[in-house]
């Protein structure tokens, strides 16, 4: 357990530092950074100019990117077109042929607190700038005149909806977006006229939270917001990759390609899949919300590059829940999204994704059985004790016998005091002559330390997992994957941020008891009060489900020292003898 907690120390500092350096990478000028790039971020500044609604004059430099100069949009209305899926609901906005809104109604078959991905009051998604030219808020010409669009179940057509306008002087640029039905994707496909050399395609409406945050930013407890990860993802050729930065980043300048980018939070992520490797330049945003300086970062897009075969104006828009069995299937690496580890650690990052995809089928598995997961991880917790328990049952032994030959130990302590090298001997010719092996206390954490990878991944299977979203056990506790609350009013910082929880007092008055009965040695007497009451002060804000697993664990340990803790004879003083030279 120490182990996991000085490794947390070690994240937590290092994400720390990370913060800080991308916040110092921020303090540069935007304009620094484009500058270095003219050929591919003159296209920003048209951008601003046409989001800031400015009306330059036609001898104005900047006249050629105001809207009322990009095609005859006069006789446009502006229309809405809201296409309801099974999958999510999405709400096309002619002005900028821009995705203006997208809901989801359900995860998992249950609602969900809040279900608008991207709000409709902001700038939304997938907005385009070609030659320098912002096309953001012209009006493009439609082919439909529904408003409203019911796209059917799997083994329907897929509904394509078509945005036209006018590149004064270059020709027609049309934007395709067609809505499958066997999965949750919006294929986007994009037809330029052959006068077109740079494009921009921005993503600036981010993408919210599915849970309800108020009530975790407002407390203060180790865990927390350990799954309400706000992160762009994306596939740099080799692997998926997270990030969670301040300020602005550009992802493929190492690789040099990318084959698909998004959002996610914490049970649902949104992406662009190109398809392909592509090498244009793909950049993100992060900023912080004043008011909920806690809270998980918001991102905007950006992929900025050349109109060439390979251009990245072709992808699909997948609206991702992260179904662990769903998105494994379709083999896109979209299962390293939910579960990645650290390359640096024991390269963490190829089997730590796949002890967590084990760890939650083993789950399921139970659940099928049990149609519990609560119970289904009491069975987890049992199948893990059980397979270290040859382990733990020839370590609880030795330390036994160990206790019982401690007075005999004690008196060649005594006699060769002062002799620090024969002390040593003739401790270890004793050892040897009694059977005894002297690593035993050393090897007693060999048990704990095999079963710590499975508590870690535990804990990020019941935090980011849909799976286990609002999934109760018995009693008080509803939601496996959220503390055990009965008393929200009680709330004390650290110990019981979002109130007070029953399970923590289980797992410590085990883990207690479990100390008494293992630890003998009197120069050990404060670890027998230190980790019971370390762990109580963190389960407080733990998942129910990782607090349940501790204590089936300390209920293991107490039944396997009574059961195979073999019976106290009298101390053994025994009669010194000398080791041979």
């Amino acid at each position: 357990m120490a182990l996991f907690l000085v490794w947390s120390k070690y994240k937590g500092d290092q994400a720390k530092a990370d913060l800080r350096v991308q916040q110092q990478r921020a303090s540069d000028s935007l304009a620094n950074f484009r500058a270095e790039h003219p050929q591919l971020s003159d296209s920003s500044s048209a951008l601003a100019s046409d989001a800031s609604g400015s009306s330059s004059s036609p001898s104005s430099p900047s006249s050629s990117a105001a809207p009322s100069a990009i095609g005859d949009t006069a006789a446009v209305p502006h229309r809405l077109i809201r296409v309801v899926t099974p999958h999510f609901t999405a709400v096309l906005d002619n002005r900028g042929a821009r995705i203006s809104e997208l809901t989801i109604p359900s995860l998992e078959g249950q609602p969900v607190y809040n279900p608008v991905l991207i709000r409709p009051d902001g700038e939304g998604a997938l907005t385009l700038t070609l030659n320098n030219h912002s096309l953001a808020n012209v009006v493009w010409r439609t082919d439909t005149q529904d408003s409203v669009i019911q796209v059917g179940d799997t083994g329907s057509a897929p509904v394509t909806i078509s945005f036209t306008t006018t590149l004064p002087g270059v020709g027609d640029v049309v934007r395709k977006y067609t809505f499958l039905t066997d999965k949750p994707v919006i294929r986007h496909e994009t037809i330029l006229p052959s006068g077109v050399s740079t494009y921009a395609l921005e993503w600036k409406g981010g993408l919210e939270e599915t849970e309800k945050l108020s009530e975790v930013t407002a407390a203060r407890g180790v865990g927390l917001l350990s799954g309400f990860l706000s992160e762009v993802v994306y596939d740099n050729g080799t692997s998926a990759q997270r990030a969670s930065f301040q300020g602005e980043k550009t992802f493929n300048a190492e690789s040099g390609v990318i084959r698909w980018v998004g959002m996610r939070r914490k049970y649902i992520a949104v992406l662009l899949d190109f398809q392909k490797d592509i090498q244009d330049r793909v950049e993100a945003v992060g900023y912080s919300n004043p008011d909920q300086p806690n809270a998980p970062r918001h991102y905007s897009l950006r992929v900025v590059g050349n109109t060439e075969d390979d251009n990245a104006l072709n992808f699909d828009f997948v609206v991702l829940p992260l179904q662990y069995s769903t998105i494994k299937a379709m083999d896109r690496n979209y299962d390293e999204i939910l579960f990645s580890g650290w390359e640096s650690f024991f390269r963490a990052d190829i089997w730590y994704p796949k002890l967590c995809g084990l760890v939650l089928n083993l789950l399921k598995l139970f659940y099928h059985w049990t149609s519990n997961y609560g119970v289904a991880i009491i069975l987890l917790t049992l199948l893990v004790r059980f397979i270290t328990l040859p382990l733990s049952i020839n370590q609880t032994r030795q330390t036994a016998k160990m206790a019982e030959h401690q007075p005999a130990i004690r008196k060649i302590q005594e006699k060769y005091k002062g002799d620090r090298q024969k002390t040593q001997t003739e401790t270890m010719a004793y050892y040897r002559e009694q059977g005894i092996n002297p690593l035993a206390p050393v090897m007693g954490c060999l048990p704990a330390l095999l079963q710590m990878p499975i508590f870690i991944a535990l804990f990020n299977v019941l935090g980011r997992a849909v799976e286990l979203r609002n999934a109760p056990f018995v009693g008080w506790i509803h939601d496996l994957a959220r503390p055990d609350v009965v008393l929200p009013a009680f709330q004390i910082p650290f110990f019981f941020p979002m109130g007070l929880t029953v399970l923590p007092f289980f797992m410590a008055g085990t883990m207690l008891l479990q100390m008494k009965m293992t630890i003998k040695d009197p120069n050990q007497k404060a670890m027998v009060w230190l980790m019971p009451v370390m762990m109580f002060v963190f389960s407080g804000s733990f998942p129910s489900g990782l607090v349940l697993y501790w204590t089936v664990s300390n209920l293991f340990t107490l039944a396997q020292t009574k059961v195979f803790t073999p019976k106290r004879s009298a101390p053994v003083v025994g009669r010194l003898k000398t080791a041979k030279a």
